[in-house]
């Protein structure tokens, strides 16, 4: 079984031994795994030590069940939730799936898209068979930007600004769109000229280049009281001063070491009646729902996807994603 791993700069494969499954898993043949941010910034530490790859937006097909799985059939083509909720917990019991205490993962058993075959609870898959596998492995990513648009509360006089147009930003600015937001601005740099193109083609009224507008003293001709934030931590205090009053800022980006902290005048925060809604999609939640999406064309997967590569050029998968300003989403298609 080959498996990518990287060490320092260098990104490689290594083949591993199978191992049996335990009753309640399944054996995955990976057909496509996307690349995601979390797969292409490290700290320096972490870079030191020998670590597989944590590919995690996979579609591929059922190879092989464990004895007490039911449900699912040999041969079944399907997605995979990075992380699926118990339904047993407290919380799960509770309604409240999003903070379940017991969640099942392929994260726990070291076991990742980045190869030809994987193993994976069984609960984490939901079948898919009528998607590209390039595309199907959208729904993970997707319903990371389902979430953050949930938490954001938009309604039809909404107006709205996506910091960020990666590609969970490209979706949730697409989605945005769709409720009906009033106005929807995005920012992006101008090297990225196509995630530009992407952004003005899934709805957004203009797309500001952060490192050349000042976007606290821009002229947004409206008050902007919903921030979607897919940068950085560091760019928070900005957003808190661009909303308005009783604005919402909802939030994914993650930082590296002190890239993670930031400070602001908790003064004006409170005076101003902001809130600030954590995003963190862990257990996944929207996985059907995120495939309707593709499946509708309420987002359009095969724009997203500009790039793929066999396994065997993975390191070049992770150069592209990490280098090449023409990249929106790279998917590795063993």
């Amino acid at each position: 079984m080959k498996t990518g791993f990287r060490k320092g700069g260098q990104v490689y494969l290594k083949t591993l031994d199978r191992r049996a499954l335990k009753p309640d898993e399944i054996r995955v043949k990976v057909l496509a795994c996307g690349v995601c941010g979390t797969d292409i910034h490290a700290d320096a530490a972490s870079l030191a030590e020998e670590k597989v790859l944590t590919g995690h937006e996979i579609a591929g097909d059922i190879v092989e069940l464990g004895a007490a799985v039911n449900g699912l059939a040999l041969g079944q083509r399907i997605v995979l939730d990075s992380a699926t909720p118990c339904g047993r917990c407290d919380a799960c019991r509770n309604a409240r799936q999003e903070l379940c205490s017991d969640i099942r993962s392929f994260f726990f058993l070291d076991s990742f898209g980045f190869s030809d075959e994987m193993v994976a609870p069984a609960i984490c898959a939901i079948p898919c068979a009528d998607l590209a596998p390039e595309i199907a492995c959208l729904q993970e990513p997707l319903g990371v930007a389902i979430d953050l648009v949930r938490l954001s509360d938009i309604t039809l006089e909404s107006n709205v600004l996506v910091l960020g147009q990666g590609p969970i930003g490209l979706m949730a600015t697409a989605l945005v769109r769709n409720m009906g937001a009033r106005r929807v601005f995005t920012t992006e740099l101008k090297s990225r000229q196509k995630r530009i193109e992407l952004s003005l083609k899934f709805g957004t009224d203009k797309c500001l280049d952060p490192a050349e507008t000042d976007l606290e003293r821009f002229d947004f001709g409206c008050k902007i009281d919903r921030i979607l934030v897919t940068a950085p931590p560091k760019v928070l205090p900005s957003a808190f001063n661009i909303a308005c009053k009783g604005g919402i800022v909802s939030f994914i980006g993650i930082g590296i070491g002190d890239g993670a902290k930031i400070s602001f005048d908790a003064n004006e925060f409170h005076f101003k009646k902001l809130q600030l809604r954590a995003s963190f999609a862990s257990p996944a939640q929207f996985g059907p729902q995120a495939l309707r999406y593709l499946r509708e064309g309420v987002i359009d997967g095969k724009a997203i996807v500009t790039h793929t590569f066999g396994l065997d050029r993975i390191a070049e998968a992770i150069k592209v994603a990490q280098t090449d300003s023409s990249a929106v989403k790279v998917v590795v298609v063993p």
